[in-house]
């Protein structure tokens, strides 16, 4: 049975090439096309259909049976836009396709068939193969994962880290690219709450001493060095990722201890490193506040997580209560 706080994969809302070739054509060329509806097969072996009207097409290739490979090539072919034979044989075969007479259509396609599987063979012969397992190895030394079995000590799967390698290799960062992939993963609304402070823990060795007969005093300048305590506030030290209104079903695969709660915290941690902290925010619906019982057969709740006291009347606000300190495995051995 699967499990329905598992965190998927992939990001929700992101779609598969194949996906993306049949609702986006024209942004594949015609190499890349074969490549995702062949799944590795020889383009001589797939088939290939042209169009029958001289009108510009959207783009170089277009699917037209994902189950039986067969793929619209209107810029190269027999005939259409792209045809190679006069343009009156274009002409013909549309007026046979109105004439409900696809014979003389699917005779051309024929024919033309293996000339298209042998262009695109051509046009990726001095190009280098294509290879996921060293395209997935660059991936990973742009991340900072390269070391072996370093994306070992991740619970996150290294596919879901290296879909955002374009972001997490760069150098600069900002609250709008963190913001944009945790939108990606989560599907949902994103705001992220700066400079809501933290208290930051001073070692023993820096903290302020007075001196004594036995040790000589130190950090001990009002206001320049000198503090009170074991611990220190700084404004820029934390914020605050809020996600959501979210169902109760999908604030409980938040909290502490889900799967998805560990994978954001890791992308975030991969993001900003390790200097600074933050909290997650999970924001639940209104409507979706469940009733607090006693005992019987009610799941148990958390004070503090997903417990709220009954209202008298229906709520109408939203409960942004849960602010959740970010806690992931140890990521010393794989932040920067």
């Amino acid at each position: 049975m699967t499990d329905p706080f598992r965190a998927p994969p992939m990001p929700r809302n992101v779609l598969t090439p194949l996906e993306q070739l049949t609702r986006e054509p024209g942004r594949f060329s015609l190499d890349q096309a074969v490549a995702v509806l062949g799944h590795g097969r020889d383009p001589t072996e797939l088939s290939y259909v042209t169009t029958g009207r001289l009108g510009w097409p959207v783009g170089e290739a277009a699917i037209v049976d994902q189950h039986g490979g067969a793929l619209l090539t209107p810029t190269f072919g027999l005939v259409g836009p792209g045809g190679v034979l006069p343009r009156h044989y274009t002409a013909q075969v549309d007026g046979e396709d109105r004439r409900r007479s696809p014979a003389l259509h699917a005779f051309l396609d024929l024919l033309g068939r293996r000339f298209t599987g042998l262009f695109v063979k051509a046009g990726a012969k001095y190009r280098p193969t294509r290879n996921a397992r060293l395209t997935n190895s660059v991936l990973s030394a742009v991340v900072g994962l390269g070391t072996p079995h370093l994306a070992a000590a991740l619970a996150t799967p290294l596919e879901a880290v290296l879909f955002h390698a374009g972001g997490l290799g760069g150098r600069s960062r900002s609250t709008e690219r963190l913001r944009g992939l945790l939108a990606a993963e989560t599907g949902g609304e994103v705001e992220i709450v700066e400079f809501t402070g933290g208290w930051i823990r001073l070692p023993m060795s820096e903290q302020s001493q007075l001196p004594s007969a036995d040790a000589a005093g130190r950090f001990t300048q009002l206001g320049v060095d000198a503090t009170a305590g074991s611990q220190v506030w700084d404004a820029s030290a934390r914020f605050v990722i809020r996600l959501g209104p979210l169902s109760l079903k999908r604030f409980e695969s938040l909290l502490p201890g889900a799967p998805l709660h560990t994978r954001l915290v890791e992308l975030v941690r991969l993001e900003i490193g390790l200097e600074q902290d933050f909290a997650l925010n999970p924001v639940l619906a209104a409507g979706e506040v469940p009733a607090l019982a006693l005992g019987g057969d009610a799941k148990p709740r958390r004070l503090g997580w997903d417990s709220w006291s009954t209202a008298p009347r229906p709520r109408t606000r939203d409960c942004p209560d849960a602010v959740l300190r970010a806690v992931a495995p140890d990521m010393r051995s794989v932040s920067a």
